[in-house]
């Protein structure tokens, strides 16, 4: 069996910028690659069609998610699919907004498209991916982009400004709805109207972060961040938490990983907090970007 190793992401800010007639949400955001943590995924091709998947993991049903959903696209746009086992391990924490079932889908569409015998062109590959989940897209590449649309509109991005930058990754055991996260979302905003005057504020205090004379000046606000700590009170501790040793902290995505920016000489405060938090059981991960 082949072995492909499918990595993460984080979302720097997250606006909702509008709702869809389907009920899907538009967003703003920056999507940055991470390498840590990853999912693996072992492949091989067999003689029955259709895809089979193995996975340990209870929040992953064997005949309905992303790998199935994104071998269902590619079988819309090749003829003659082979049929395929994947045996998933899981590394990436499911509901922790960090799209772990998106980069398993763009792990598999990949290995398809490299055994094929008329491979399909990226955008053609865009479009399946697109089928299987709105940030699967993204994992197609692995540089930061600026995502827009329900995931669709791809901007790559320049990440001078955050090289050399240290990143805390904490990941606790909590499972965070992405739409129970929007339908709260929904429900907050239709119910205040001062709700985006207060959001501009928080996007003028978080970009305070980033020095004035960098071109990276992304909006880090997350949109999701209040009504998903409303309902999850223990990600607000560790917000604080990681808020406590400097730098920048935020949720990724709709939850439940939160993550702390550190500048590139603030590296013995950046270990400091791993440090700290992982003292206190909580999976923690560092990289420097």
């Amino acid at each position: 069996m082949d072995m492909v190793f499918a990595g993460c992401k984080i979302n720097l800010g997250l606006r909702i910028t509008g709702k869809r007639a389907d009920g899907f949400h538009e967003i703003d955001s920056i999507f940055w690659p991470l390498r840590e943590p990853h999912d693996t995924l072992q492949l091989r091709f067999r003689p029955e069609t259709g895809i089979v998947v193995h996975c340990s993991a209870p929040d992953i049903r064997p005949c309905n998610n992303t790998l199935t959903k994104a071998y269902a696209a590619m079988c819309s746009m090749t003829r003659n699919l082979p049929g395929v086992e994947v045996v998933l391990h899981k590394g990436i924490p499911c509901g922790a907004g960090l799209g772990g079932g998106s980069s398993d889908a763009a792990a598999l569409l990949r290995w398809l498209n490299s055994h094929i015998a008329h491979p399909l062109d990226l955008p053609t590959l865009a479009k399946a991916a697109l089928q299987a989940g709105a940030d699967v897209p993204f994992f197609l590449q692995s540089s930061p982009c600026r995502v827009r649309g329900i995931g669709e509109r791809l901007t790559a991005i320049s990440a001078c400004g955050m090289s050399g930058s240290h990143l805390v990754l904490v990941c606790p055991a909590v499972h965070a709805s992405t739409p129970q996260a929007y339908a709260d979302y929904d429900q907050a905003h239709a119910a205040s109207a001062d709700t985006r005057k207060t959001l501009t504020k928080a996007h003028v205090k978080a970009n305070r972060f980033f020095p004035a004379s960098t071109q990276f000046q992304p909006d880090l606000h997350n949109d999701l961040e209040a009504v998903v700590f409303s309902r999850h009170a223990q990600l607000a501790v560790i917000k604080a938490d990681l808020l406590q040793h400097g730098g920048f902290a935020a949720m990724s995505g709709s939850g439940s990983a939160l993550y702390a920016l550190f500048a590139p000489t603030d590296a013995k405060a950046a270990q400091t907090a791993a440090d700290a938090l992982r003292e206190k059981g909580w999976n923690v991960y560092t990289q420097t970007l």
